[in-house]
Order: structure tokens, then sequence, then C-alpha cells
């Protein structure tokens, strides 16, 4: 293909910022990526300019202020919707199942809505949270107004991002195209509405002080970790350290053991309702409790973990075991 438009538009610019070789490159200010992100959303941008834009960002990798600017960019695009917990949910699991769905089902029951946002399936061999949201008694929401209408009726909805903004499915699939994640696998896990609380799970720790200066820039509260998987899920097999924008001290909860013998080494529908309905796995016990655990301490600013987890087991003991079939 030969292009043979010579004329610069208003996204070439960032595009420049990015690429001017070692010593002319620089990040971008918090107001330039939210410039920039608005150009995107507002299809301001070439394709060319896209796909050059994404890989620079995925080379260089994201500042705070860049991220900030990116999320703020993207505050619009909530409207009214609200809830006392936002939860990405984009990874998809491989190794084990999604035993995040059940502590949902725990934190809920204590009383706090949630919206969960995610993409359709876009990694083969992996499940997602919308396979199995029908089975967990979590509808999908069609939109802003099923979403809001969810949240009162059930305290609980999840919202697929191409209902946010219907390029975001395509542009996290340009992993396949570009053949490397780009700033949108780390941006959706941090969008969310103005002055809300939510649960961030990074791929790797160094990362999560990036997503804690980000949250600080725009005023959001979060609990940032490395999940399992990639999913907002306590790995009871390690030590896992939780940020919190809202507590001074970085929360290490330990692991219980290194190895779990007969622990489930694939995503399995039947096992979170197994798990449901009998305490059968003692590693999906601990992770969804441990989950629960450091997502009540995100909301609750007096308890410690040791707390939480009693928090948790409390509502785990009073959970209905027939809920799911």
């Amino acid at each position: 293909m030969i292009i043979t438009n010579t004329e610069h538009n208003e996204f070439t610019q960032y595009v420049r910022i990015l690429a001017r070789g070692r010593n002319a490159s620089r990040d971008m200010s918090q107001e330039e990526a939210k410039h920039a992100m608005s150009l995107l959303l507002e299809g301001k941008a070439l394709p060319e300019q896209l796909g050059a834009f994404f890989m620079l960002m995925r080379v260089k990798e994201e500042s705070p202020e860049e991220l900030a600017g990116f999320a703020e960019a993207c505050t619009p695009l909530w409207k009214d919707l609200k809830a006392d917990i936002i939860w990405p949910s984009y990874a998809g699991k491989r190794r084990q199942p999604l035993w995040y769905l059940l502590a949902m089902q725990l934190v809920k029951d204590a009383g706090y809505s949630i919206l969960m946002h995610g993409s359709h399936s876009h990694t083969a061999d992996r499940q997602y949270s919308a396979d199995l949201c029908a089975d967990f008694d979590i509808k999908v929401a069609s939109g802003h107004q099923d979403a809001e209408s969810l949240l009162e009726k059930d305290n609980i909805a999840y919202l697929p991002c191409d209902q946010l903004h219907p390029e975001f499915q395509t542009w996290l699939m340009t992993k396949h195209t570009l053949g490397l994640r780009s700033p949108m696998n780390t941006l959706l896990r941090l969008i969310a509405p103005k002055n809300s609380t939510g649960v961030q799970s990074v791929f790797h720790p160094n990362y999560g002080k990036v997503h804690q200066a980000a949250c600080g820039l725009i005023g959001k509260e979060a609990l940032i970790m490395k999940g399992e998987g990639g999913e907002f899920e306590i790995n009871p097999e390690r030590t896992t350290q939780c940020l919190f924008t809202n507590r001074d001290e970085v929360e290490k909860v330990a692991g219980i053991q290194s190895h779990f013998e007969g622990k489930e080494t694939v995503p399995s529908k039947q096992a979170l309702i197994d798990l449901w309905k009998s305490e059968n796995n003692e590693y999906g016990l601990h992770a969804t409790l441990r989950t629960t655990a450091v997502v009540l301490m995100l909301k609750e600013k007096s308890l410690s973990f040791e707390l939480a987890l009693d928090k948790a087991k409390v509502l785990w003991s009073k959970r209905n075991p027939l809920a799911f079939s």
C-alpha cells in the first residue's frame, strides 16, 4: 500500500513527541495525554497513527502522568454510572477457575454494589468473566441505563467495554495484529467514574506503583495488586503485595503454603459451583476468602487483614449454598 496523504492532523504531534529519537523524545504531560486520548476517542487519528502510538507507548511504558491523562479523557464515557466498587476484568484465566467471581458474591452480600467491566474473549485458551456471568447471577448490561437498573435491582452488573466506547474491544484486539499488548490493556484497568473506588490487577508488580501514582493524580481510591493470571484474585500459594491509595503501608498478604495438592489446573465452572456448595476445594476457598478480605479492607479503612478475613469467613458461612447450579 502506498500512502499518498501528506497532510498532518492534530494527532501527529503526539506521535512526534514519542518518536523523535533517544535524546529528543519524551513523556507526554498529563494534559497532553488527555488530549491525545480524547482525539483517539473522537476518531481523529488515522489507523497508522493509532498503531504507531500504541507501539511507541508499549516500548517506552506509560508514566503515571500519561496514564492519568488517558483515564481523565475516558471519565465522561461513564456518564452517570456509579457503584461502590468498580471491578475491571480483562485478562481471563487459563490455569485456575475464576474464584474471584465467588468473592464478588461475598462482597455484594456485605452490602456493596459492584460494577464489573471487561472484554469479550480476545485470547485463545482463556476463560473470561463474560463467559460465566449468567451462571453466577451476574447480568450483562446492554448499555448504561440497563447497567444502572441492574445495579439498583441486583447490586451487581457486568458492562462490556464496547458499551463504554465502541472501539475499546477493537483496540484490545490490536495485540494480535501488532504482536504486543497496547496501552489499552493497562488503561482499561484504571478507568472509572469520577471519585470512585476500584480494584486493579497488574501483570507485573513493578507496574503497581505506576498505577498507584496515576490513581493519586486523578483522585481514584483503589487497591492494586498482582492478581492470579492477571485478574484481581489472591493466590494463596504466594505472598501478595496490596497497594492501597488510602493506606500508608503496603499490605503483604502472606501465602498459606507453597503448593496445594489436587488444586484445579484449568478454568472450570463446575469447580466454582462445587466449592460454593460444599467447601470441597482448599485452594479455591482460600483464594475466595482472601480476595474478599482485601476488598473489604479497601471499603472499610479500619479493618486489618485479620479482621477483614474474619468478616469474609462470616459472609461465607451465611451464603446460600444452593444459589448456583
